[in-house]
């Protein structure tokens, strides 16, 4: 996977259907123990709630997914909550939806809507980035081909970079995998060959 969707700020959301609650909330988690973390810090907040239900997808790749109905019927609330994260494409995210009773049966098909409804949103409501594989270099220059080099780094699309002052001026840059090759071979090119472009890694970011 080239690129992702993550949340970077919890939403959260309220649906009241026939007098039952339904509180969504939609966060990011690196981790399934994470996830299961969070359900068991909003099943303590919500203690007196009938049910909790929850799904999370974890890993951009062959994700890890979980859900559960917690006592509503199977396939009423789980299920369409990892629904609604597989129609996002948003990778390592849970949604809990706590529903209070409203004593009014909703059905199956009701029950459905009301947790789609609780988790998507909850989703909406997230603030969202756009990831995407990167590679990461530190990158070692003279100080007169600095100039030159921020200019090229500033232009080329989805690159982030911070800056440090020593002998030389070294760039820790995030460069999308995708253009990496060329950026690189231009700063070679802008330089002369000078610098030190010294590769770390390859992540999600």
């Amino acid at each position: 996977m080239q690129e992702g969707i993550r949340v970077t700020k919890t939403g959260t959301s309220e649906v009241v259907i026939k007098k039952s609650r339904f509180l969504g909330t939609a966060a990011n988690v690196e981790t399934e123990e994470e996830a299961r973390e969070l359900v068991n810090a909003i099943r303590k907040e919500h203690y007196s709630a009938r049910h909790v239900c929850y799904a999370y997808s974890i890993g951009e790749t062959n994700p890890s997914l979980k859900f559960s109905d917690d006592g509503e019927p199977g396939g009423t609330a789980g299920k369409p909550i990892l629904d609604v994260i597989s129609n996002s494409g948003i990778s390592n995210i849970v949604i809990i939806v706590v529903r209070y009773f409203g004593g009014v049966l909703l059905g199956t098909g009701g029950l459905v809507r009301a947790y789609t409804q609780a988790a998507q949103e909850a989703v909406n409501a997230a603030e969202k980035k756009t990831i995407c594989l990167s590679n990461i270099y530190d990158i070692d220059l003279e100080y007169g081909d600095f100039d030159k080099v921020k200019y090229l780094l500033d232009n080329a699309e989805g690159v982030s970079y911070e800056v440090g002052y020593t002998e030389k001026v070294v760039i820790h840059a995030i460069i999308p995998e995708r253009i990496a090759e060329e950026v690189t071979i231009q700063i070679s090119e802008k330089t002369a060959g000078k610098c030190g472009i010294n590769y770390i890694e390859t992540k999600m970011i």
